[in-house]
């Protein structure tokens, strides 16, 4: 089957993204398929899951918040951060202070600088700082900047509580977890985690697998055309240069029929005349071209 879009699905918990992407790529019989904002197995929530050319668009996007609801237990840490993990410490008779919880996260606004946890997909020579931990060597995870943007309170009991949090790509949820815990001077660690929005998305846009498989043999099935799959700035190409985009030629400025807003790294989608996705470019300003073409997309 030719499908060239988004699907968004409703990931359940206890199976990895992979195994997301690879039962719904079996299921509809595409060759091509990836995924955008990996969830740990444990978590649930939405899922981009992009089939045929819009894996082209894999790698452009990430720029728009992801939205979570985390409930955080704070009787434990374990290594991992999370339920999944080996307790390494305890805390009996948790009494949880909610004041102080959201202050501690009302203070972490904006940008700042993450610890991300042992157990992640942060680098070491090559080498995930995950697997390095399985292998019983021990790591030094590096901060990396990050960005929260909105945090609240939902709900909460004697030893959890469950908060909504918006962020930007590459937070780590379990971090927050792990250190609010500590601020409070509990153990902390994700016991849920579910995501909402991720790409200007909603989970109310998307199907379960089992919603997914029964569309498909129906015939019912629509996916996320390329056009509307993606967040970058949009230009027309008149149609006398619409060829020697196809052709991947260095492009000109007067080429195109729009004002041209590119993104802050320079990366604006070209679309032809009816509106087709023909590539995505990025402005250079070089001597002999003013925009390159960096991924295109067949009719």
């Amino acid at each position: 089957m030719d499908l060239d879009g988004l699907v968004l699905i409703d990931k359940p918990a206890d199976m990895s993204s992979r195994q997301v992407v690879d039962r719904l790529r079996r299921m509809l019989g595409v060759r091509k398929a990836g995924h955008f904002g990996t969830l740990d197995p444990f978590a649930t929530g939405l899922l981009c899951v992009a089939l045929g050319q819009a894996t082209k668009l894999l790698q452009f996007m990430g720029s728009d918040a992801k939205e979570y609801i985390a409930t955080i237990g704070f009787e434990k840490f374990t290594d991992t951060d999370d339920l999944k993990g080996q307790t390494i410490a305890n805390f009996e008779n948790v009494t949880l202070d909610v004041a102080a919880a959201q202050a501690w996260l009302d203070s972490h606004q904006g940008w700042f600088e993450q610890v991300p946890p042992e157990y992640s997909a942060q680098k070491l020579n090559g080498q995930p700082l995950y697997k390095l931990k399985r292998r019983n060597i021990e790591v030094r995870p590096r901060p990396k900047p990050v960005c929260i943007t909105a945090s609240e309170i939902l709900d909460h009991g004697r030893d959890w509580l469950s908060v909504r949090i918006a962020c930007s790509r590459g937070t780590y949820i379990r971090s927050i977890a792990r250190e609010l815990g500590r601020e409070l001077g509990l153990g902390g660690y994700l016991r849920e985690l579910r995501r909402l929005k991720s790409e200007g998305f909603a989970i109310e846009q998307a199907l379960t697998l089992e919603e997914a498989a029964q569309r498909a043999a129906d015939g019912s099935l629509t996916v996320i055309a390329l056009e509307q799959a993606h967040r970058l700035p949009q230009a027309r190409v008149a149609p006398a240069y619409e060829r020697a985009v196809i052709d991947g030629k260095p492009l000109e400025r007067d080429w195109f029929l729009d004002e041209i807003a590119a993104a802050a790294d320079g990366l604006f989608a070209v679309t032809g005349t009816a509106g087709r996705l023909i590539c995505v470019a990025r402005i250079v300003d070089e001597a002999d071209a003013w925009a390159r073409v960096e991924r295109g997309f067949h009719p």
